[in-house]
């Protein structure tokens, strides 16, 4: 979609929305007659908004319709985005557009198992890809050895 016509729609939309608060307004402050009619004229330019809101949003999903490629935003790839959500953040290869996916703490942790597993199993055969940027396992530190029952047997 072009976007001289996006920037029209929304304009129209836009022009619809402030008439009907306008005329809400003046109703507001009439009397008789004169509010009536004034609340009359918002109804029927809020039924505009309300068809050209939609006019807007269907031209929207068509100009934005399709995969998004985008890559982890490198500043913060993941954030509590609010109390019970954890975001996702990207941007286009471009970075002129991001990108956010928010998840429960349950489907976080899901889609941390999976990517985990993904990692593992494109991983190259001697494992080098991500032995690189993971740790080895922490050595256990003196003296915190586990105690050891011989006696007893397993």
């Amino acid at each position: 979609m072009n976007p001289d016509r996006l920037f029209d729609l929304a304009a129209e939309f836009a022009h619809a929305i402030g008439n009907a608060e306008r005329l809400h307004a003046r109703a507001a402050v009439a009397a008789g007659d004169d509010h009536a009619a004034h609340e009359k004229a918002a109804s029927r330019w809020e039924a505009a908004a309300a068809r050209r809101r939609e006019h807007l949003r269907a031209a929207l999903r068509e100009a934005l319709r399709g995969t998004v490629k985008a890559v982890p935003d490198e500043r913060l790839p993941v954030a509590t985005w609010q109390r019970g959500r954890v975001e996702v953040r990207a941007t286009t290869l471009d970075g002129t557009r991001t990108v956010r996916v928010r998840y429960t703490p349950a489907q976080a942790a899901a889609a941390a198992v999976a990517l985990i597993a993904c990692a593992a199993i494109t991983d190259d055969p001697d494992g080098n890809t991500l032995a690189s940027i993971l740790p080895a396992f922490p050595p256990t530190p003196p003296g915190d050895e586990p105690a050891t029952d011989e006696a007893k047997p397993a």
